[in-house]
This record gives C-alpha cells, structure tokens and sequence, in this order.
C-alpha cells in the first residue's frame, strides 16, 4: 500500500480521507483492521508514529491540526494503513506491509479546504527514483481578478537525506525563454507561485526538473477563499496505450529537454 500525504498551501488547511477498503472487488477479497501510521522525514531520519487503528470499510479523515504536535511545520506528513506498527525511526522509507491494488490503485482524497470553500482528489504516492526527472504541462492557470495559481511540487524518495534540485518554467511555445527557476528539495510538498510570469489564457506553460521527479498538482483559488480548484497532470507514459510506454515517455522528455538546453 502506498502513502497518503497532507498537503499545505496558502491559505488553506490540509486534511487526507484514508480508506481500507479495496476499490476493487478482484484484487483484494478480505479486508482486516489496519494500524493507522503518520510519517515524516526529520534531521535526515524518517520518523513515523501510530496514531490509531482503522476498521475493515471505514474511513478517516485526519487534518493537519490533528498531526501538528507530532509533525513540525515544516515536514511533510504521509498517512498510511499497516498491518504492523512501523520502526519509529529509519533511514529509509518503510515499507507498507498491506495489500495493494494496481486497477485502480488503492487511494485516498487529499484535500484542501478554506472557511468557505473545499477541493481534493483520489491520490497516493510511492516513492520515486533518485534522481529522477519531470516534465509537465500546465493547462489548469486561471485568470480574473482575485485569482491565485500555485505548482504543488510533490516528492517522496526512499532516502531521508535531503537533497536539492532545479525546477525551470517556460512557455510551451517559446522554449528558449526561461521564465523562473526555483530551488525544490525531496521529500517535501514545493509551493511555486504560477503568477506573475506573462502568461495569458492561450498559453501553455511547460514545467521541467532534470534532477527530481514529482506529483504535479496546481491549485487555484481566490484570495477571499470562496473558490479553490486542485488538479494535477498525468505522466508523459500515461497518454501512450500500446507498444512501450516508458520509451515513449523518455524520447517525449528527451526533446523537451533538448529544447530548453541553455
């Protein structure tokens, strides 16, 4: 079974819905209660504590408040169901020893929510290579008055040793411009302020690490809180139904790479 992280944005409030139940009927038929774990990376150690148990068909919510005296402010908490107690400390990231499904994968809504407003999706993450790479485009800006726009730069590596890489954003149709570059560690949810960069509403932003793969999502909300819009974008491999989907997706990073080289 995969993590579950909370995510952290401004002006919002994080919180995750955990499920133990299979979204499927094939893949897993019998259920059990499950301990419910909070994990974090911390001074170069994962750290992870129990926080309760969860029943076969329920669910949980658990809100950033909820964690906030076990998880410093600035780490980024990751949700999981075990059938044992995971080590209070290790240097890698541990296993989850559960049952996991892979059509549909086995996820939880994580989510973002204001005084006024609540947005999530069916999400969960396992950890990415190291170093990995990342190449996104970004449909989802929106415009008008009062209108935010954030990147939610999205990572976990087994590793806890923290490490650094270069994030880079251009114009899809003008490659040669950079227009930001930003600093991203591991382990950690990045949130990268998508406005004031000259686009418009017929532009197609492209998002580019070479050093770190992640979990792109992008938030949208008004600065009074009565809107939010979370969305995120799928993997180059993703879009390729037949034939070799991993080929596909390095020659498609391969020639956006090579149009950005400075």
């Amino acid at each position: 079974m995969s993590y579950y992280p909370i995510l952290n944005a401004p002006g919002c409030i994080g919180w995750t819905t955990i499920c133990n139940f299979s979204p499927n009927n094939w893949e897993v038929r019998h259920i059990t209660e499950k301990y419910l774990n909070v994990t974090w990376c911390q001074e170069g150690t994962w750290r992870s504590k129990n926080i309760g148990t969860l029943s076969p068909d329920k669910t949980h919510t658990v809100g950033i408040a909820d964690i906030a005296s076990l998880v410093p402010a600035e780490s980024l908490p990751l949700l999981s169901l075990t059938n044992s107690i995971l080590p209070a400390r290790s240097d890698i990231l541990p296993h989850t020893d559960t049952e996991r499904t892979n059509y549909p994968a086995w996820r939880a809504a994580l989510g973002l929510s204001t005084a006024h407003a609540s947005t999530s999706y069916q999400g969960e993450i396992d950890p990415f290579p190291a170093p990995g790479s990342l190449l996104t485009f970004s449909p989802f800006i929106q415009f008008g008055e009062g209108v935010e726009n954030y990147l939610i730069f999205l990572n976990v590596e087994a590793s806890a040793v923290t490490r650094s890489a270069r994030l880079e954003i251009y114009d899809s149709a003008r490659p040669e411009l950079l227009k930001r570059t930003v600093d991203v560690c591991n382990n950690s949810a990045a949130v990268i302020s998508l406005d004031d960069l000259g686009f418009s509403p017929t532009d197609l932003p492209v998002i580019i690490s070479k050093e770190m793969s992640a979990i792109p999502l992008y938030l949208s909300r008004t600065r009074d809180g009565e809107y939010l819009s979370l969305e995120h974008t799928h993997p180059p491999a993703s879009y390729v139904v037949h034939g070799k989907r991993w080929e596909a997706q390095k020659l498609l990073k391969t020639l956006w790479f090579s149009r950005v080289t400075r």
